[in-house]
């Protein structure tokens, strides 16, 4: 018995040494890696991925937005955007983005438009679909929200991140895993089962923000709207 105590605390020493007091004995989800590790494996699943859909509550320039996009690793993309300023749908193919937007989404662009222009447009735009070409350089911005790429850098650097319980997501069980940030505390849950996707993300502070990731793997119908709703943009001159 004496033995069999030595020998334990032996390990037990060369594992603090080697490892910091983390990694040893670990039990429960991906049992050989850190936290850190499995955060990057799920966002490099994310990004094997042919298309996902990504939805919930987000800060652009001291805003909160909601938003539900689905997007493809080949730039097609379908989805809502709103905020306080109003909402647009947006469909952007390799050929064309169509934006439709509401009256107050518009309204809040003409701040600096005399009333009775602002009205004009508001009147011709608002509620119809606006068909820009894809490679349109005034488009840039919107087409990060189609780029997959673009979307999953937020999730690029979890150093640090500690393993907690499991949860689940939409029916699947998940891991927790906690990175402390200069935002707030950041907080990811990564599939335990087949793949090891990052389900779902979230960060607390002055910023709070929440997006899930479902809809993995399944085909964006981005087809373009037709009929008298369309307006062409470069028609308009």
């Amino acid at each position: 018995m004496r033995t069999a105590h030595r020998l334990t605390a032996t390990a037990a020493l060369v594992c603090a040494a080697g490892l910091g007091l983390t990694g040893c004995f670990q039990s429960g989800p991906f049992p050989d890696l850190t936290g850190s590790q499995v955060a990057d494996k799920s966002v490099d699943a994310l990004r094997g991925a042919s298309s996902l859909t990504v939805s919930g509550n987000v800060w652009d320039e001291g805003k909160p937005l909601q938003l539900n996009m689905a997007v493809s690793k080949s730039g097609d993309c379908k989805g809502t955007i709103s905020s306080k300023e109003g909402s647009f749908e947006l469909i952007r193919n390799s050929e064309a983005v169509y934006i439709k937007a509401d009256e107050p989404f518009y309204r809040a662009q003409m701040t600096d438009l005399p009333k009775d222009q602002a009205d004009a447009a508001v009147k011709q735009l608002a509620g119809h679909w606006l068909k820009t070409k894809a490679s349109d350089p005034d488009m840039k911005d919107l087409a990060e929200l189609c780029d997959l790429n673009q979307l999953l850098k937020e999730f690029d650097d979890s150093k640090g991140a500690q393993k907690g319980k499991t949860a689940t997501v939409d029916g699947q069980e998940a891991l927790t895993l906690t990175t402390k940030t200069t935002e707030g505390t950041e907080t990811l849950l990564v599939a335990t089962k087949g793949e090891p996707y990052l389900l779902k993300a979230s960060i607390d502070g002055k910023e709070p923000a929440d997006v899930t990731f479902s809809g993995i793997n399944k085909p964006v119908q981005a087809d373009a709207p037709a009929g008298k709703d369309v307006i062409d943009a470069d028609a308009m001159g």
